[in-house]
């Protein structure tokens, strides 16, 4: 009889803790600019009394901001509990906005109280119901950019080479590292005629802050051509939320110089072996020789195998033996047979561009057997 009548007590003070939900909203920045973050805290002070007495939140789809969780904290004092959560909103859209939250709060109810009265064996959890809070709206300004990107950025380059020999890569690393709406940037695109350029995936270190992401992002580049090249500046606009103002970020044009002592193309790429002159049949003589001539050597190779030092695999093969480092190993392969070597390139490619570690004999034990 005294349980029943303490959990009765217990559930009624439950039902009573209703009218104790206490909730604080506060949003840093009322008025936006496109794409700006700023941080949503919401808190609320209930009682935990009631067993289920709790709160849910889940933020509203279909609206004109992105909700990103930043942290969920609970705080017990007695039976009086803190519930606390920090969003990092986005204004997606400009305009003026009403933003309406809506939590759930938990209550014990009535039910659970009659079920423990009669004294029914058959009830493993106390039920709730489900309310939402009446908050007000919040009402947001959203002024209007014309960039997709809302920052404070700073740009940075590194060029490893300005002068190099036909067919050696030049690499270019471009990096922006600041605050703002980073995760939205896409990556860059070089077009220049004449030279084949190999771009590197995206590398994001990006962590959530009080105004969006905070962190670097990085895109590596190789160019490789046979004669002088430049390599195009590249403009990044953005709105500036410090100054408040649009600003443009630009890159250095970089002139390239190709020395005439590099790898020459006919020695990176075969060409047919044809006979330098015609063949004299005038003679009956000199064309059964010829023949005969012919037979023997085409009975020999099958008999033999040797290898044929003219051909384009034999040449090729050479020219893989003959580098001495990643750098030329990787010229070679590009312009012999890119399709053929395309395993070999990309590890070489992460061993020039990225310092990744690598065995370069197996390597060229590995591409030279692919001539085989």
């Amino acid at each position: 009889m005294k349980k029943t009548l303490g959990s009765l007590l217990l559930l009624c003070l439950s039902l009573m803790a209703k009218n104790e939900y206490e909730w604080k909203i506060e949003l840093k920045e009322k008025n936006l600019y496109q794409h700006q973050a700023t941080m949503l805290i919401m808190q609320c002070k209930f009682s935990k009394e009631g067993k289920n007495d709790d709160v849910e939140f889940e933020p509203p789809l279909n609206t004109p901001f992105g909700f990103k969780l930043l942290s969920e904290k609970r705080h017990f004092e007695g039976e009086l509990q803190t519930l606390t959560y920090k969003y990092l909103i986005f204004a997606k859209n400009s305009g003026d906005f009403e933003l309406l939250l809506k939590p759930i709060m938990l209550f014990t109810t009535q039910s659970a109280i009659d079920n423990v009265i009669v004294g029914r064996d058959n009830v493993n959890d106390l039920e709730v119901e489900r309310e939402e809070a009446q908050l007000r709206p919040i009402k947001i300004s959203v002024s209007k950019t014309e960039t997709g990107l809302t920052a404070v950025l700073d740009l940075d380059t590194k060029l490893d080479l300005n002068e190099v020999s036909a067919y050696e890569p030049v690499h270019l690393e471009i990096s922006l590292s600041g605050e703002g709406n980073l995760q939205d940037l896409e990556a860059i695109n070089f077009d220049i005629n004449g030279v084949e350029v190999f771009a590197d995936k995206i590398e994001k270190s990006l962590e959530l802050s009080e105004f969006g992401y905070k962190g670097k992002w990085l895109q590596r580049f190789a160019f490789v051509g046979k004669e002088d090249f430049i390599i195009p500046s590249i403009s990044f606009k953005y709105f500036d939320v410090k100054d408040k103002k649009e600003k443009v970020l630009t890159t250095q044009a970089f002139k390239i110089r190709v020395k005439e002592d590099g790898i020459k193309r006919e020695e990176l790429i075969d060409k047919v072996d044809l006979p330098k002159s015609k063949i004299d049949f005038s003679s009956y003589i000199d064309y059964l020789y010829y023949i005969l001539t012919f037979l023997a050597g085409f009975i020999v190779a099958k008999l033999v195998k040797l290898p044929n030092k003219q051909s384009p695999k034999f040449k090729k093969g050479e020219k893989i033996k003959a580098t001495k480092n990643a750098k030329a190993l990787l010229a070679v392969l590009i312009t012999c047979d890119k399709g053929l070597f395309e395993e070999e390139i990309d590890a070489l490619e992460k061993a020039v561009y990225k310092g990744n570690k690598l065995n370069l004999s197996k390597l060229k034990k590995k591409a030279f057997s692919r001539l085989t």
